[in-house]
């Protein structure tokens, strides 16, 4: 009986453990460097790296993120997914607004933080002194991210909508728009990948816009036991240094 019993008990054991692995499926973001940089069909940026540091720290508990199709997705579609807990189990690098909070999923402890700024051509002498300074210009954003909603919303401003940052800073460079507005993250890695630092800058006293931190972003169906291991990691990885590392490798 004593056996028996015992054999029971492994055997739901061995079942919790069993339910505790798990493998969550995400997917990388199109065009968003230097979150998620796609180079010669291979992937790296802050996201790669932190989902890497993760599934490092978590080896032991084989909880994995993993992308096993490599799919490399608009922001829009992904949040959708998310939202209706299809396809993914979460996504890295997600900003914490008021309608994904009501609507989407649940949310990680912070991954890093943000700021919304603008870039402008050199030889433009726009100085930054109100919202209102910014009506009647013509300003680049990144089709389907926050900052669209951000720019039509400030009376006056004519919003160039792009599929790519790149896009908008190539505009900015030759005079076709007056600024861009994104991350400060975002915008300083591009600057400098596509060799614009003699054209183009920050402008760097204003108002931010928009702050505050990127987060992992669940479904619903994610249970809180896998999330509560995920943000024991990502808070090591904050007093150890290791996220701050991370960024200043695209910095």
């Amino acid at each position: 009986m004593l056996r028996l019993f015992l054999i029971m008990i492994m055997i739901v054991l061995i079942a919790q453990a069993g339910a505790e692995k798990k493998q969550l499926i995400t997917y990388f973001q199109n065009n968003s460097p230097p979150k998620y940089i796609e180079l010669n069909n291979d992937y790296t940026g802050i996201c790669i790296d932190i989902i890497n540091e993760i599934n490092a720290r978590l080896h032991s508990s084989e909880v994995a993120i993993i992308n096993p199709t490599q799919a490399n997705v608009p922001v829009k579609r992904i949040m959708k997914y998310i939202e209706l807990s299809q396809e993914i189990d979460l996504f890295v690098g997600a900003a914490k607004t008021q309608s994904r909070m009501i609507h989407v999923g649940n949310f990680s402890t912070a991954l890093y933080a943000i700021k919304g700024t603008f870039a402008k051509n050199k030889t433009n002498n726009f100085v930054y002194q109100d919202i209102d300074s910014l009506s009647g210009l013509i300003i680049g954003v990144l089709r389907g991210s926050s900052s669209v909603k951000l720019m039509n919303n400030i009376s006056g401003v004519q919003v160039v909508k792009t599929n790519t940052i790149e896009q908008s800073l190539n505009m900015l460079a030759i005079g076709r728009i007056d600024l861009v507005y994104y991350h400060d993250l975002g915008l300083k890695w591009q600057i400098n990948s596509l060799n614009l630092r003699g054209l183009v800058e920050l402008v760097d006293e204003h108002e931010y816009l928009q702050s505050g931190f990127q987060y992992i972003i669940y479904n619903k169906n994610v249970s809180k036991v896998v999330i509560a291991k995920i943000d024991k990691v990502i808070e090591s990885m904050h007093a150890d240094g290791s996220m701050n590392k991370i960024l200043k490798k695209y910095q």
